[in-house]
This record gives structure tokens, sequence and C-alpha cells, in this order.
């Protein structure tokens, strides 16, 4: 269990043993980020066998701890123990409660190394709108990089209507009564289709591996393990320009694909349009010719 990235509780969490809750959990209490209280009902001690497994040891293990991550720790009526995770006292069973309703152990783990501040150091603190403006800019970038997928989802969709529309084929009814000049329009649409396909491809490329490259893994990495705890970490101001590149290029890529969408989606508009203007030119042709030869057969 990685601690630093457990937001704080809201409310007790349960754990269970064999479907039986035997106990709840508090992450970091108010003001207490590296801490954590479990509370264990009475009636808890009265499951046979259960008495002998409730360890401080095992309670940690419930939520993904080890005692080696212990700094101190206690239960309720007795003074703090155990330092470092090295008191064996860790692995006794609890004592059940007593004239109340629960026993509560509290937890202090040790901070991770760089959350420890040096013990002499001329550097300034970070001001917190700095980690603000950080975090601004790669809220931003994942903004963009939704609606870039967003973008790549409509693409797809109409990258094979527009391969459907440019494999079209006429009846043989529509071939004889077409007018030249539809047919002319409808094929000069179709070829803008195979012009635009290229253009289409390489979006959805790029739209696929975008948040795939090295440069943007590492991003994510410092944003979840430094940024957002507030975790100091060198260079910061050569992230910035890491991250103003990387919103730059996202920025262009999401007008690019605007640009594509709404041409693709103009050229399949154009085919489509083309194709309905011929078909019913041709429907009305055809019904003129048969009543022309239906005008000769009664004069003769």
């Amino acid at each position: 269990m990685n601690f630093s990235e457990q937001p704080p509780s809201k409310q007790w969490a349960a754990l269970t043993y064999r479907g039986e809750k035997f106990a709840e959990v508090w992450f970091k209490p108010e003001g207490e980020p590296f801490a954590l209280t479990f509370r264990i009902p009475q009636k808890s001690f009265q499951i046979p066998g259960m008495g002998q497994q409730l360890t401080t040891e095992n309670l940690l293990k419930a939520v993904g701890l080890t005692t080696e991550e212990v700094e101190s720790w206690r239960h309720e009526g007795a003074s703090p123990s155990g330092r470092n995770g090295s008191n064996s006292e860790l692995r006794h069973p609890l004592p059940p409660p007593q004239d109340v309703t629960h026993l509560s152990v509290y937890v202090s783990l040790q901070p991770p190394p760089q959350a420890v501040a040096p013990k002499e150091s001329c550097e300034p603190a970070i001001p917190e709108a700095k980690w603000q403006d950080l975090e601004a800019r790669w809220n931003t970038i994942l903004g963009l990089e939704a609606s870039v997928e967003t973008l790549r989802i409509s693409m797809e969709s109409l990258r094979a209507e527009m391969e459907a529309s440019s494999r079209k084929t006429l009846t043989s009814e529509e071939k004889v009564h077409a007018l030249g000049a539809d047919v002319a329009q409808w094929n000069k649409a179709k070829g803008r289709v195979h012009f635009a396909q290229p253009k289409v491809r390489e979006f959805i490329h790029r739209a696929t591996w975008a948040t795939g490259t090295p440069e943007r893994k590492k991003l994510e990495e410092l944003f979840k393990n430094h940024i957002r705890p507030r975790i100091p970490f060198p260079q910061m101001d050569h992230v910035v320009e890491q991250l103003e590149n990387l919103l730059k290029d996202r920025q262009v890529l999401a007008a690019h694909g605007v640009s594509v969408y709404q041409e693709c989606k103009s050229i399949s508009a154009d085919v489509q349009g083309a194709l309905r203007t011929l078909q019913s030119n041709a429907a009305a042709n055809a019904t003129k010719k048969k009543g022309a030869t239906g005008a000769r057969g009664k004069h003769f």
C-alpha cells in the first residue's frame, strides 16, 4: 500500500475476515498525514479463535502495511509503544476494551524519505501557489487529452462512414437513368474521401499514442508522487517547462483534430448530398421516360 496516496477518510472503513466485519479503520485523522486509527468492537474479541488474531501487526496487514513502517503506536488506555516497528508487542494479542464498546488503536507511520525535511536547510519552503500552478497545468493537459480522445472516437466512426460511402455503387436502374453531370459530381465528392483518409489515419495514430510517450509517463509519475502530495523534487523549474511544452503539444493536437474532423464531416455530407441528388434526378428521369413511352403507345 502506498500510504502517501491514500486519501484522508471521510468515514470508518470496515475490515472483514471471512465475510464478517471484525474492525474498522480511519486513515489520516485531521492534521496527521502519517497516522491511522483502528477501532475494534468488543464483540470481535468474543468470536471463537479471533482473540489471538487481534494484534496490531494483523490490523496493519489488513490494510497493506508492515510493522517496519510503524514509528509508534498505542492502544486506548496504554502508553505509546514501539519505535520503528521493532517492538514485539505489535504481535501480541490486544486486550478487550473495558467499560467501552470499542478498543481504539492509534498508529503513527514513518514519513517517507522525501517528506522528511532536512534538519539544517537554507532552502525556502515552496509556496503553495507554485504547487497549484503545476497542478493546474497538469489538469489542463488531462482535459485536453480527454477532448482528443473524444475526437479520436468520433473520427473512427466518421472514417468508417466515409469509407462506406466511397465504396457505394449505383443500382442498374440508377446507372441507366442518372444524369452525367450528377455522376461526375458524385465521383468528384467521393474522390475527396481518398485525399482525406491519410489525415484521419494520422490523427487517430497520434491521438492513440499521445499518452504513452516516456516523457508523458514521467510527468504523470511526478504528479502522483510529488506534485499532488506536495513533496519537493529537484529541477522544479525544468518541469514547468516540460509541462508547458506538453500543454502546447496537446493544444496543437486538439486543434488539428477539430480541423480534420470538420473537413471530413463536410466531405461526408457532400458525398451523401451528391448521391441523394443523383438518385432523385435519376428517379425523376425514369418516371419521365416511362411517361413518354406510355404517351407514344396511346398515340398508336
